[in-house]
């Protein structure tokens, strides 16, 4: 698999260019004929009358849609009645324009798509690499996007950025994967700013076959945890046409399909994994000769061009043009550090187009053998996928672009960009993944943990089978430890037991992490007052129940000690290491914190650790790396912990080959992201008491208990 095509230096590339080049004339004619007809049909075709949109007293949208490109219309539509203005921001940073609404922020991401050479590496792929069928469900959802926009003029804060294009929404997808690879981090020396990307992104999946159920049908359990809003939170959506389209699940804003989900026959769950998707090279450049680097034996010249970025300083400045140099090189997009070397990137997000395709044939598939020969397009960077479908099969596969490198390398620091040698050109293949297929104990499951444990013991996936450089995660974590230690403790499962699990907020008795915690906590404080609180957190009985008040000392201290020590969500993975003299530290400060705030240091979870969004206020359930896992900031004026990252979605689904597909879901907060909609913030209090609601995928149920029925209009 070859570089994308240089992004400053555009050129006839394609197959079709060439063969128009070899046709008669007349043979062009007709082709460009067909084509323009085509086209003229995909801009004068009325999808709006051929949409229908039933809105459930949830405010979540039914789609229903003659064709494909009819139900990709009304998606747009109805996406952009919840959330236009995170839409138009996907739309802003995938067309390079962020820095008009976004100011120097917004043009380091700008800057950042200029150089990873997105939109020039989509124009010169997008007719042959996507396919027909796709490209006029692309059509279908420009339409409506630019429908919404011309009837809702008011809303537009760039004008520029419409009309909406597939080759636009394309440019979003690879921007997204290219952002989740974590290239940017790569560039994080050169490049210095902010990118929107989720903070603690990580997922819960795990599948049962009739081996594990006690009615013998398949269970899946399908929770990211990612952003509670903003560009990588999720919205819900039911799709369906009479080309075979009829799929419930999630996706983010600017997403023309489900992302994750289930249809009649089939679902999938994605968790995020920790695989090793980006190289960095250093480039030995010619001292006597400006960009010029030494690579197989003779001097190349790099490819140079130049970013256009516009920033909006203030509201009453005018927009500011900003040049910055941009560098290629044979590994790929190149970057000059602060001391004047040069860097190459390069990863596998930038070189395919395909992500939103694969979503769509896996949303598609009738059956596990539609389904994972949609898998094999291998368009996703990465994310573990976890299937169960209504015939018993489940499955899970680490699965991602992975480059097939040399194994004799260190790849986990900047390499000699000086040979050929070290230039790889492809990614592995699906079958090279550690995967996992109907294991006979009846259960599969990711909680970010290895994909090594992810079942029962003698189905697992070899390590010792797989080079070190592809990056595959080790060990385990407080979730993964607590599900094994809860399939020990049932037979076989109901629906409503995988239901607990799902929201089962304890921690594991043998969590590493608790272990080292409480071993640090076994010393004798000066003061009683510290003492009583220290013994109250040894004795803790790891539970994040709302009237917990010793989960409240937990919560606040381990908060504060993480924060001083610089650790993240992934220190929860293992033992931590606290310094007694930080110990009573943090027992002064959270002793005090709850005194301040609370008068009380026997302070009940609920009242602490909350969910918000508008006026509305609630306990917020759920602990950090619990299987229930949600994720707070702290409000230092009020002393409150508000909710930001977790459980944003949540779909059980039970299938029976014989009958119909049992659906059950939940969001953090509603269905719209507008301050003035009814589902503004509607779905909370489900969330705070660990419930969800029912969805069903019958249309004429729909159609009978809908809050609202209409066309994109």
């Amino acid at each position: 698999m070859s570089r994308p095509l240089s992004p400053f230096f555009p050129y006839l590339h394609s197959s079709s260019n060439i063969l128009l080049l070899t046709m008669k004339p007349l043979q062009v004619l007709l082709v460009l004929f067909l084509f323009c007809n085509v086209a003229i049909q995909a801009q004068t075709r009325d999808y709006a009358a051929n949409v229908t949109i039933a809105r459930d007293k949830w405010g979540v949208p039914h789609i229903y849609g003659k064709t494909d490109p009819d139900v990709a219309y009304g998606l747009a539509w109805a996406h952009a009645e919840d959330d236009f203005k995170t839409i138009e921001q996907t739309l802003l940073m995938s067309k390079g324009m962020a820095g008009l609404v976004n100011g120097k922020d917004g043009a380091i991401t700008d800057f950042f798509v200029h150089a990873m050479g997105i939109k020039n590496m989509v124009d010169a792929r997008y007719e042959t690499d996507v396919s027909p069928e796709f490209k006029r469900y692309l059509d279908g959802y420009a339409a409506g996007l630019n429908a919404y926009v011309k009837a809702h003029p008011k809303e537009v804060r760039i004008k520029k950025v419409f009309p909406g294009s597939g080759k636009d929404i394309i440019q979003g997808y690879v921007l997204q994967m290219v952002l989740i690879s974590a290239a940017h981090k790569s560039v994080e020396k050169v490049v210095k700013g902010k990118y929107d990307l989720p903070e603690n992104m990580g997922s819960n999946a795990f599948a049962f076959s009739s081996a594990k159920t006690a009615n013998g049908n398949t269970m899946l359990c399908v929770n990211p945890h990612v952003a509670f809003e903003g560009l990588f939170s999720w919205y819900e959506a039911h799709l369906k046409s009479d080309e075979g389209m009829d799929i419930m699940g999630a996706l983010f804003p600017g997403g023309v399909t489900i992302f994750l989900g289930t249809n009649q026959h089939l679902g999938w769950a994605h968790t995020w994994n920790g695989l090793h998707l980006t190289d960095v090279y250093r480039l030995k450049m010619n001292p006597d000769k400006k960009n010029q680097y030494w690579f197989d034996g003779k001097w190349e010249e790099l490819e140079t061009g130049k970013a256009k970025l516009r920033v909006k300083i203030k509201k009453w400045l005018p927009r500011i043009p900003v040049g910055k140099k941009l560098y290629w090189s044979k590994f790929g997009p190149t970057f000059e550090s602060e001391n004047g070397q040069f860097y190459s990137i390069r990863v596998a997000a930038n070189m395919d187009i395909k992500t939103a395709e694969q979503w769509y044939r896996m949303g598609k598939a009738n059956n596990k053998e539609e389904f994972w020969e949609a898998v094999k397009m291998n368009s996703i960077i990465r994310f573990t996928i976890t299937y169960a479908d209504k015939m018993g099969n489940i499955s899970l596969i680490d699965n991602g672009m992975i480059p097939q490198r040399r194994n004799d390398l260190d790849w986990t620091n900047p390499l000699r960009g000086d040979t050929s040698l070290h230039l790889w050109q492809t990614w592995y293949p699906t079958d090279s993944l550690p995967q996992i297929h109907n294991p006979q104990c009846g259960w599969v499951y990711n909680t970010n943990n290895t994909p090594f444990d992810a079942t029962c013991e003698g189905s697992n996936a070899t390590e010792a089978n797989y080079p070190e450089h592809m990056g595959f995660r080790k060990g385990n974590n407080n979730r993964s430890t607590r599900f094994k230690e809860l399939m020990q403790q049932y037979g076989k499962i109901s629906f409503e037991e995988m239901r607990k699990i799902k929201f089962d907020h304890s921690y594991p008795t043998n969590s590493e992490f608790l272990v080292s915690v409480m071993k640090q906590l076994d010393f004798e404080c000066a003061k009683p007052e510290l003492n009583a609180l220290r013994l109250r957190m040894i004795n803790w009985n790891r539970q994040a129940k709302p009237d917990n008040v010793d989960a409240t000392l937990f919560f606040v201290g381990i908060a504060y000690i993480f924060k001083k020590k610089g650790y993240d969500d992934n220190d929860f993975r293992g033992a931590v290491v606290m310094e007694k003299e930080l110990v009573e530290e943090a027992l002064q400060y959270t002793h005090d914190y709850l005194m301040q705030h609370f008068g009380s240091t026997e302070v009940p979870l609920s009242k602490v650790q909350l969910v918000r969004r508008g006026a509305v206020e609630l306990p917020m359930p759920g602990f950090p790396d619990a299987l229930a896992a949600n994720y707070c900031k702290q409000d230092k004026e009020s002393g409150k912990y508000y909710g930001y990252v977790g459980d944003s979605y949540t779909l059980l689904v039970e299938y029976d080959a014989k009958g119909p597909v049992r659906i059950e879901t939940l969001q953090n907060y509603g269905s719209s992201a507008r301050p003035d909609s009814p589902h503004y913030n509607d779905q909370m209090r489900l969330f705070s008491k660990q419930q969800t609601k029912t969805m069903t995928m019958d249309w004429p149920t729909i159609l009978k208990d809908a809050e609202r029925v209409y066309q994109p209009k």
